[in-house]
């Protein structure tokens, strides 16, 4: 295959052999003069002085002499001028649209508008925005007056900017092409170039336009063209030759140089494959990859990257097998690591929450979330384990590790930068990632800071040469910056400093090293231009991606655009329609790769360019082959699942349940057990725990906590004084009750909770409940009563024979409250969810059958626990008779949910015979208890989950169960 290039150089070496050094050769980029070079040491029959080679770019800055400035200087510059202009003009909403609006004036000067004319127009569509006949006689706004006012001061803006940069010797890139455009003459004549070559250009602007066409009518200029009659025909509806039709129409060239017929007439395979995802493009391109070179090891292939973000996709999937192909597009900093931290930083300074402290003063809190992101970021996380190796000090041992878990032990929402350097015990890098930042001074010097130990870790490693490179290039960034804003009087605030940081970021790319000329490339869409290659793999064929979505990129109205000239996204759809056919026409075999619709990333419908193959060229090409596949994924090995979990009782389980059981059977882990023997077996056995996490909003259980924390201050000091609680102390409670509540939210971790929105609400409710319970309290006929214990464990032992043994069972509950009523005594449990009267009654034939194994009977199982502990404490302590048991201990639910219904109490009758007597309550409940320990101990009866789902619902192990 012979390239355009390969043509151009052959045509330009047999055309100028004899002064080939004193020629100037142009093309569109300096990949495409790298390839040229390249091309014209092929064709040279003896060695030669190279002719000067350049893109285009390098070639008008260079007949400039002009220093061009970065986009950084020339925002501060046209601040300054604006001030001029404006002394009102805030900086931060500047920098929201300066870079924008120097764009815009870098056009009208490539295009060589006439600026005069330009301004005039947009002052005088401005001045139509603002008549208005409805609103005669009254004033406009001070917010209207600012917004034209802006407008009224760009023309001046404009001029001062570029006589100011004039006297300096610097310009703005379309500033050096306008100067050129006018002067190219006299700059020409100070070159030693005799005869000027522009090759496999497109899409110029009217300054590159008139520096070509100038050149052209003083015979000192040749342009060479690629262009193909599939779109350069009259007829075409095709975009790609739009600009190419119009120069051959307008320049009445002697000859046009070169018009090919590639397209319509050569022989190519053209692959469209859908893929399920935007990830899965990079597998499909490595396969591709290696297929074309298995089949031939010296074939030319490009992988081309129309979306810069599927560079490292692609990268891993190039197979080891391959290991020379050259990478020109640069990872762009803005996919890394680092970058990821920088970001979190930004999220963190600019979203704190301003809040008094104890002390009245505001101050700035973070929140959890990005504090926790940001100390588990994998920069943080190697510096500490480098950290850890180099300190003696054992308490600064796994430091950060420490402060995140004592953030979540601590319930800490918001958390303030003094409070985590604090904790890090002023640590350098808590210093340098949460100290306050108030101006971009504090942001750079907590970023060369940061830089500083990060840099430490990697300083004496060489397994991580990628991060060391990233940690660089921030580097360099940061002292661009920072030499930038140095000396400037005006303060950059947080945001805008953020601004110009990531406009640098989105600019900056990790290179890579490579052969420039390898058969195998991996490119980007714009680097292609004037290169061919015979293999094409190419990336995101979709709409949005190629071509690129239509966008307003100008801080002026479409119609001045196209009044004066200006490129809007018409143009651009032009440009790269002639990019997508220029790179097809030579190419033999070519892979175009898009995302189906269903996926949610990076999704969308096939390009149109896709459309116009199949239905345009293909037609018209009978050598065309035109192929529409879909990658399908294939799966070589499945494994068979098994749907049940069954953990057989070895002597090793055993173990662990006799301990388990040794330790205590509270109500919770019976109910446990009951729904669901694998859950008590995680739980209990395994000691699989969830994982602790920082709870923003109260939740039931908070909730639950708030309402016993209440009571049981209130209730505490009549325990402790031995006191009888009356009517008129329940009334002296409720008082006081908003300030309780209060007071309990403000107790341990639910301190860290902020008392808005939901949680606001919540306190609210739980004062409601609390006020009504304490008001039906104060009605009952249970008072007066006494108070015998507060969060009290009621445990007892129990024997259990086995086979071969007999094993100690502590049976225990815990008793949210025990009292004693003239009538009774009660063990009172707590509960803020509903709970009816009929979920605590068990019918007498339905005992033996359900008491143990139906879940029904959850409630109905703790208040039988319950009544047999407290049984069993007051029998031991010889404080009840062996009388009748019915009417002396109560065991009961109060639900706040319910308190209509008062003390509810279960009462289980486990023979006919009744009333019972305590020794026959206690000796029926040991019997089922008994019998109840003993299956939990069978090694044939085996542990396995549940059946019943709803019990899956809300449990934390319903993953490993795949439920």
């Amino acid at each position: 295959m012979q390239t355009f290039l390969h043509q151009a150089a052959e045509s330009i070496y047999r055309q100028h052999a004899e002064n080939i050094s004193q020629i100037c050769v142009i093309l569109p980029t300096r990949r495409a003069s790298i390839y040229f070079k390249n091309a014209l040491a092929q064709v040279a029959t003896e060695g030669i002085w190279s002719p000067e080679v350049s893109s285009m770019e390098d070639f008008v800055t260079r007949l400039a002499r002009v220093e061009v400035l970065e986009p950084i200087h020339l925002q501060l510059d046209l601040f300054d001028i604006m001030q001029e202009l404006d002394p009102n003009i805030e900086f931060d909403q500047y920098v929201t649209w300066a870079n924008t609006l120097l764009e815009d004036f870098s056009r009208m000067d490539q295009e060589v508008v006439n600026t005069n004319k330009l301004f005039e127009y947009l002052s005088e569509a401005k001045a139509l925005e603002r008549w208005d006949p409805k609103r005669a006689g009254f004033d406009i706004s001070p917010m209207l007056k600012k917004y034209f006012k802006l407008w009224d001061n760009l023309q001046e803006a404009y001029t001062r900017l570029k006589k100011k940069l004039k006297a300096e010797k610097q310009a703005y890139i379309g500033m050096a092409y306008r100067h050129v455009a006018e002067n190219v003459l006299d700059m020409v004549q100070k070159t030693t170039c005799h005869q000027f070559i522009f090759v496999g250009l497109n899409a110029l602007s009217r300054s590159e336009q008139i520096i070509i066409r100038t050149l052209l009518k003083e015979h000192k200029a040749e342009v060479l063209f690629d262009s193909d009659e599939f779109y350069m025909d009259e007829q075409t509806q095709n975009r790609a030759g739009y600009f190419l039709k119009k120069y051959k129409k307008q320049w009445q060239l002697p000859d046009w140089k070169w018009q090919q017929n590639h397209l319509l007439t050569s022989t190519k395979e053209i692959n469209a494959i859908a893929v399920a995802n935007a990830s899965m493009q990079g597998k499909v391109a490595g396969q591709l990859l290696q297929q074309i070179r298995q089949e031939n090891p010296q074939a030319q292939v490009a992988i081309i990257l129309p979306d810069e973000t599927m560079l490292l996709p692609v990268l891993h999937s190039i197979s080891e097998a391959i290991p020379d192909y050259n990478v020109t597009m640069g990872l762009t900093f803005k996919g890394t690591p680092l970058y990821n931290l920088i970001d979190l930083l930004f999220e963190l300074h600019l979203t704190g929450v301003i809040q008094p402290n104890d002390a009245g003063y505001k101050v700035n809190r973070y929140h959890y979330l990005t504090v926790q992101k940001i100390l588990s970021h994998p920069f943080i996380r190697r510096y500490e384990q480098y950290y850890n190796t180099v300190t003696e000090d054992a308490a600064e041992q796994n430091l950060i590790s420490q402060v995140l878990a004592d953030i979540i032990t601590q319930n800490k929402v918001l958390v303030s930068a003094k409070e985590l350097i604090d904790a890090g015990k002023e640590h350098p890098i808590f210093k340098a990632l949460f100290r306050t930042w108030r101006n971009c001074d504090d942001i750079i010097a907590s970023f060369y800071n940061l830089i500083d130990l990060l840099k430490q870790v990697y300083q004496f490693q060489a397994e991580n040469p990628i991060e060391t490179e990233y940690l660089y290039i921030f580097y360099t960034l940061v002292k661009r910056l920072d030499s930038i804003f140095d000396c400037r009087e005006q303060r950059i605030s947080v945001r805008s400093f953020k601004k110009f940081l990531y406009e640098n970021i989105a600019q900056t790319r990790l290179p890579f090293s490579g052969e420039p000329i390898s058969d195998i490339q991996v490119m980007g869409f714009l680097e292609t231009r004037a290169l061919d290659f015979e293999n094409l793999i190419i990336l995101s064929v979709n709409e949005n991606v190629l071509p690129q979505p239509k966008s307003h990129k100008s801080l002026m109205p479409y119609d001045v655009l196209k009044t004066f000239g200006l490129p809007t996204y018409a143009e651009q759809e032009s440009i790269t329609s002639y990019y997508f056919y220029r790179l097809l026409q030579r190419a033999k075999r070519i892979n175009l790769l898009y995302i189906l619709p269903s996926d949610t990333y990076g999704s969308g419908e096939k390009s149109r360019f896709i459309l116009q193959l199949q239905h345009h060229l293909v037609p018209a090409n009978p050598n065309i082959t035109f192929r529409e596949l879909t990658a399908a994924v294939e799966q070589h090995e499945s494994k068979t699942y098994e749907p049940d979990i069954v953990i057989q009782k070895d002597e090793q389980v055993l173990a662990s349940l006799k301990k388990a059981l040794q330790k205590g059977l509270y109500p919770s882990h019976l109910n446990m057990y009951i729904n669901c023997s694998l859950q008590y077996y995680f739980n209990k056995i395994a000691g699989l725990k969830e994982t602790d996490d920082i709870e923003e909003k109260i939740g039931a259980d908070q909730f639950g906590n708030i309402v016993h924390k209440v009571l049981e201050d209130y209730f505490k000091p009549f325990r402790e004084k031995n006191l009888l609680v009356t009517a008129q102390d329940i009334d002296r409670m409720r008082a006081v009750l908003p300030q309780r509540v209060q007071l309990a939210f403000k107790t341990g971790t639910l301190g860290n909770v902020p008392e808005q929105g939901m949680n606001y609400l919540l306190l609210k409710v739980a004062t409601q409940v609390l006020e009504t319970y304490l008001k039906k309290q104060a009605e009952s006929p249970d008072l007066p009563l006494r108070i015998i214990s507060l969060e009290q464990v009621l445990e007892t032992v129990l024997e259990v024979n086995l086979d071969d043994e007999v094993i100690q069972v502590k049976i225990a509950g815990k008793a949210d409250r025990i009292d004693r009523t003239a009538k009774a005594t009660r063990v009172i449990d707590y509960k803020t969810g509903l709970v009816n009267a009929a979920d605590l009654k068990i019918k007498q034939e339905h005992v033996a059958e359900n008491l143990l194994t139906n879940r029904k009977y959850e409630k109905v199982r703790q208040l039988w626990l319950y009544r047999y502990l407290i049984a069993k404490k007051m029998q031991s302590e010889g404080s009840l008779d062996n009388s009748l048991f019915q009417p002396e201990i109560e065991a009961g639910i109060i639900s706040f949910r319910n308190l209509n219904a008062g003390f509810m109490t279960s009462d289980i009758a486990f023979s006919e015979n009744k009333p019972e007597s305590i020794n026959e309550y206690i000796q029926h409940s040991e019997e089922y208890l008994s019998a109840f320990v003993q299956d939990m101990l069978n090694p044939a009866i085996p542990i396995r989950k549940t059946h019943d789902l709803e019990v899956c619902q809300y449990c934390i192990y319903r993953g490993i169960c795949a439920r």
